[in-house]
């Protein structure tokens, strides 16, 4: 059995730390559908025993529901820095989410198309990772699990040949080895359409597509025939249900034809996370890893360390490509197995490039698996890695567009399993920023110990790409000195853990970034609209880099909500805030999508909130300025004395001893005899809408402050001081209409209302587009006013995102709020002719500032008037005072904008004999005239000649 990793307790200190808040960009999260793949042990059908792993970097709740019967209900607080298993030990019963009767592959083939209520559902309070561990005897593999928000609706089956046979017999069910796909529910009523590639068990054709019916929690199995795969098969829920999807194989050996066997188990990322450039490592302790290369789309070329294959590699979609890279050797292998590799590559590490998106997968080669090396003489040689150990596994393979900055992670050691290993990817230029730490409890100090082991990370540039190096580190060994570790890059890296044993190994990704439409600033993904409640530093420069998904950002246009912009901007940029305070950031996305020879083009606009404070505001904790040993201490008062130690403590000398300080020895003296209450007056705390006391206590108002508690000696200590918190400026304008439509010469009418704080009085109506920046004064009496935005001098008509900036006169902050607003064309564009005729302008006429057009429509009374679709509208009959009449204009760049509504407060008279005879349409010489009472004018009401 097992043994199982102890829960750890780690004390953190926060102060101007930035962790991810928004799981949609990464696998961390606080909200996960679990469930599993199936495992077999090759030893006679022995029992599995499935656990789940949560690590976490912050202190929190984790909540466990669901199963059969909703008979999980689980919930436990997991500390900071821990790496915490869920078993049966524990409430986790194995049977309430696994098929735990299937012990032999026999039995698996029962569970084709069956539906399960297997599904758990994890919350937690903070951002944590969660990681299943599938484990029989002799059996084991694991998988990160992607938290809800990165899950998606379309997937890819990769799996592989499933082959349990070996050269002694093991039991009469050896031939009966399949693949499983399990497709889990998040949401009721969800329509899964399935598509495989290959024949199922349970008789659907390959190719033809079949529809299931899933709900939350429920669980359904996709399985092979006998020793086939189902690589290739489309998964996907109709109407963007989300759903997720664990692919493996009960029992393999891998390649086919060598020893040993194991299960495979991975939770596959959705389509819409795929990337582009990977690099693939070999692992330690093993001759060789497989990788699986599976395309989304036809036509899909690989690349290999940086250069096209002659002839081309080119995958269509559903397809997966292999290649085996070895330690050593040649193409031929000494035991090659019977699987189909369509390239054998000699290397620790390779660069693998696709013009579309591609899932990969790295499966970790059988113990028998061996390369087939000639010596200097041109002798074949077995070049086989001593002790080697360990059976197959597979692993997600993270683009490295897809880079995790900070992950904990835990060693899943068992009986039989004691060599643990990381392998480590990130930008060469940040190698020596990279930090691995080993987390040990100490049970004296009651606190996790933080040991430095970077230096087991020995950094080599990968080949293909020299801009990215690897590092590969046994982590892990028979003395389980080192459990659980931390992994830490500000730039960002990619990292696999896995273990080699006897008979078995496992191995998952420590996490990722699923790259989607956002900005990644100092760690923290914002997808458009998100407000972050983290809280930056200033006078600390913020790295931002936009990212769309797999497509190429050719530049940025960015508003950085204090006042800078940097239009046609690099996607990726650094910025310095110099002031405290809430700022709304605007990226517009320009580049083209993969897969295409599009055009730049515009992708979309992230704007989202972040807040910046000053240091003081984040953490407050008393420090000592310096220690004395309490043993000296007590030695000098015994000599000297009561009046002594009345004056020590006088002078705050014993007060403020630091107790986590090496001189820290209360347990060598017996202070507690002197029974002295203590006191001391602190600094006064200020803060921005609230403060942190010493005490830890969280205040919202002014006071004054009397801390009370204990001192070393056991009696009362008070701590004075005074908090002054500040209130920022809150408040929200309402900008109703969603976007003005104004007349040049108009100001903007807009709502707001103040929630706290109060307004310096002026303010800032900005409109970048045209360098518009005009001040007016806001009213600070009432909590609900409207404002009037200085608009009148803006006159070119057009579509303007504006912004209005707001001052706060507690905490000289701004804050940001955006404006849109059309500027119409002018009333007088429009010309009002005889009593039925209206006509635009035309350049040199009227003064209409040279505007050409491409289109006209033509509305009166607010009504579209049918064909009236040119630059004169000539009316059947006159028109009457108080029509409005307007043209909605369409320039040349294809933008739509009206003229202002122009009010007929009068209609001409025709002379006494042609009252009854409006003007008419003329074509003359093919020009249109008007002909009003035998005069010819023409469209514009000049007159040409008597009839």
């Amino acid at each position: 059995m097992k043994k199982q990793l102890k829960s750890l307790l780690l004390v953190a200190f926060f102060a101007c730390t930035t962790l991810p808040a928004w799981s949609q960009a990464s696998t961390q999260g606080k909200e996960f559908w679990v469930s599993s793949s199936i495992v077999c042990s090759p030893s006679n059908g022995k029992g599995i025993d499935p656990y789940l792993a949560v690590s976490a970097e912050k202190a929190c709740m984790v909540t466990i529901t669901g199963g059969v019967g909703n008979a999980i209900n689980i919930s436990q607080q997991v500390d900071a820095g821990s790496w915490t298993e869920f078993n049966s030990a524990n409430g986790l019963a194995p049977d309430k989410w696994y098929p735990i009767n299937t012990k032999e592959p026999a039995t698996v083939c029962n569970l084709a198309g069956q539906k399960n209520m297997y599904g758990l559902h994890i919350t937690a309070t903070e951002n944590i990772s969660v990681y299943v561990i599938l484990r029989g005897e002799n059996s084991m593999d694991a998988s990160n699990i992607l938290p809800l928000t990165a899950l998606g609706s379309e997937y890819y089956v990769q799996d592989y040949t499933p082959e349990a046979h070996n050269d002694k017999s093991w039991n009469t069910n050896e031939g009966n080895m399949v693949t499983v796909t399990t497709i889990l529910g998040t949401e009721d009523g969800t329509k899964v359409e399935i598509t495989p590639d290959g024949a199922t068990y349970d008789g659907h054709a390959s190719g033809t597509t079949y529809t299931i019916d899933l709900n939350k929690g429920q669980t359904y199995y996709l399985i092979s025939q006998k020793e086939k795969q189902l690589a290739g098969t489309h998964i996907y829920a109709k109407n963007d249900r989300k759903i997720a999807i664990y692919t493996g194989l009960p029992l393999t050996r891998l390649p086919n034809g060598v020893s040993a066997r194991d299960a495979l188990f991975e939770q596959p990322m959705p389509v819409e996370y795929w990337g582009t450039q990977f690099i693939v490592t070999r692992s330690l302790g093993k001759n060789g890893n497989l990788i699986g290369i599976t395309a989304s789309t036809d036509g899909t070329e690989i690349k290999l360390d940086g250069y096209s294959q002659n002839p081309a590699i080119i995958i269509d979609e559903g397809e997966t490509y292999y290649i085996m890279l070895q330690n050593a050797g040649d193409p031929q292998t000494n035991k090659p197995g019977t699987s189909h590799v369509d390239k054998t590559l000699i290397g620790d590490a390779l660069y693998i490039e696709t013009s579309c998106p591609c899932q990969v997968y790295s499966y970790d080669t059988g113990n028998g698996f061996v390369g087939k090396v000639k010596d200097a003489e041109g002798t074949v040689i077995n070049e086989l890695i001593e002790g080697q150990k360990g059976d197959p596994s597979s692993v997600w393979v993270s683009p490295i567009q897809q880079k995790i900055n900070k992950i904990t992670f835990g060693a899943c050691y068992t009986n039989l399993t004691r060599a643990h290993f990381l392998n480590v990817i990130t930008e060469t230029a940040n190698c020596t920023n990279t930090k691995l730490s080993a987390l040990s409890y100490n049970s004296i100090l009651q606190q996790i110990i933080e040991i430095d082991k970077s230096s087991l990370l020995t950094w080599q540039p990968v080949p293909g790409n020299p801009t990215y190096s690897y590092a590969r580190a046994q982590i892990g060994d028979d003395a389980e000195t080192y459990k659980v570790f931390r992994l830490e890059n500000a730039k960002g890296f990619i990292a696999t853990v896995y273990g080699n044993g006897n008979d078995e190994s496992y191995a998952y990704s420590a996490g990722s970034a699923a790259v989607e439409q956002g900005v990644n600033v100092n760690g923290i993904t914002f997808i458009n609209g998100n407000r972050s409640d983290e809280k930056f530093c200033i006078e600390n420069e913020f790295s931002f880099d936009a990212k769309v998904g797999t497509d190429e950002i050719t530049r940025v246009d960015w508003d950085f909500g204090d006042g800078t912009t940097d239009y046609n901007g690099l996607p990726q940029v650094n910025h310095l805030y110099s002031n405290p305070g809430w700022y709304d950031v605007t990226a517009e996305l320009y580049g083209s999508q993969v897969c295409t020879n599009e055009s730049e083009q515009f992708l979309g606009t992230v704007t989202f909130s972040f807040r910046v404070v000053r240091a003081d505001t984040v953490a407050v904790a008393p420090t000592a300025p310096y220690c004395l040993s309490l043993q000296e201490q007590a030695d000098t008062i015994a000599i000297k004395g009561q009046a002594y130690l009345d004056n020590l403590v006088q002078n705050g000398i014993i007060t403020i001893l630091n107790p986590d300080a090496p001189c820290y020895e209360d347990k060598q003296i017996g202070l507690k005899l002197f029974g002295l209450e203590t006191e001391e007056t602190k600094e006064t705390l200020t803060g921005k809408d609230q403060v942190t006391g010493y005490n830890g206590t969280i205040y919202y108002e002014s006071t004054d402050v009397e801390d009370l508690s204990e001192n070393r000696y056991g009696c009362t200590h008070h701590t004075y001081y005074h908090v002054e918190v500040l209130h920022c400026l809150q408040m929200d304008i309402t900008n109703n209409p969603a976007r003005q439509r104004i007349c040049a010469g108009d100001n903007i009418r807009v709502a707001y209302t103040k929630h706290k704080g109060n307004i310096d009085g002026d303010a800032h109506f900005i409109v970048p587009a045209i360098n518009w920046d005009a001040a007016f004064v806001i009213s600070d009496e009432n909590v609900t006013d409207s404002l009037t935005l200085p608009a009148s001098g803006i006159n070119k008509p057009g579509v303007y995102q504006g912004k209005v900036v707001v001052r706060d006169k507690n905490c000289n902050e701004e804050q940001t709020f955006p404006i849109e607003f059309n500027v119409n064309y002018p009333r007088d564009i429009v010309a009002f002719k005889f009593n039925n005729v209206l006509a635009v302008y035309k350049p040199g006429y009227g003064g209409n500032d040279n505007y050409t057009f491409s289109a006209y429509q033509w509305f009166v009374n607010g009504q579209a008037v049918p064909n009236a679709t040119n630059s004169v509208y000539h009316a059947e009959t006159p028109f009457q005072a108080g029509d409005i009449v307007y043209v909605l204009l369409t320039d040349n760049n294809g933008q739509s904008l009206p003229s202002c509504p122009l009010v007929i407060t009068s209609v001409p008279d025709l002379e006494p004999q042609q009252q009854h005879a409006p003007a008419r349409k003329l074509i003359l010489d093919q020009h249109m005239f008007i002909d009003r009472a035998g005069t010819i004018y023409d469209i514009y009401g000049q007159k040409v000649r008597n009839r």
